[in-house]
């Protein structure tokens, strides 16, 4: 990554990543600017991240002041395309050319919030994420966007994972927080956070729910592995953060 820095600005032409709000959820975000970082190192191009004033963005940060840029600082730039989530869609991968570590860091305030939400005297932890889709959100249905999204998964498979690591300390992260309380009372090496599950893609998520969803995220990325219960690109993202094991 050092070295695409230290030649950005010889390049003559630029991309702007542009994420909205709605365009999806933590792994998205940060999955969709390393799919366009990687092209813009193929290419010789430099590569800028537009700031949307949009809530994770606070709080999951890019290593290099140098790759912000405002409307305004767009409008000097010349030879200049805009990039958005949308136009990688049919070619999703997570070979990145860097390590998401290389490129992106977690804000204090979420490692704060860390200690706050998990017993900061585990260090080492096993970790199971388990997305049950869009339809199970807790939250008011007309701010949900997809409404029919449904996350295949295995109940007996995550009650073998739970009984043999029985010894160890199993954070279990979910984007139905009952579901999560009903899973700890039958097992008492799973660790949940206490707080209201929010998606950072819907418009009606509290600054609250975003604070602990990054850290829920930024719990993840710090396990020893990840069982991916469903898939989600929040685990995968989590796992390639760090480079864990992750397991399907």
């Amino acid at each position: 990554m050092e070295q695409y820095i230290q030649s950005y600005h010889s390049f003559h032409k630029s991309a702007v990543y542009q994420f909205h709000l709605g365009d999806g959820g933590i792994g998205d975000h940060i999955k969709f600017f390393m799919m366009a970082l990687e092209s813009c190192m193929k290419n010789g191009m430099r590569l800028y991240y537009k700031k949307m004033n949009i809530e994770i963005e606070k709080y999951i940060k890019l290593r290099y002041d140098i790759m912000y840029v405002t409307e305004d600082m767009i409008q000097q730039l010349e030879n200049v395309a805009i990039v958005t989530p949308s136009m990688f869609y049919s070619s999703v991968h997570y070979n990145f050319p860097v390590d998401v570590n290389q490129v992106f860091y977690f804000s204090e305030e979420i490692k704060i919030n860390s200690k706050l939400l998990f017993p900061y005297d585990i260090d080492h932890y096993l970790s199971i994420h388990l997305r049950l889709g869009d339809k199970y959100l807790e939250t008011d249905p007309q701010f949900v966007l997809c409404k029919e999204d449904v996350r295949p998964f295995s109940e007996t498979h995550i009650h073998q994972f739970i009984e043999t690591h029985k010894d160890e300390p199993i954070f279990f992260c979910c984007d139905n927080y009952q579901y999560k309380v009903a899973l700890k009372e039958k097992y008492n090496n799973i660790i949940i956070t206490n707080c209201e599950v929010g998606h950072t893609s819907l418009s009606n998520t509290t600054h609250k729910q975003i604070i602990d969803g990054v850290t829920e995220f930024y719990l993840l990325t710090n396990a020893k592995e990840i069982f991916a219960a469903s898939t989600s690109g929040f685990s995968i993202m989590a796992a390639k953060f760090n480079n864990i094991p992750l397991l399907t």
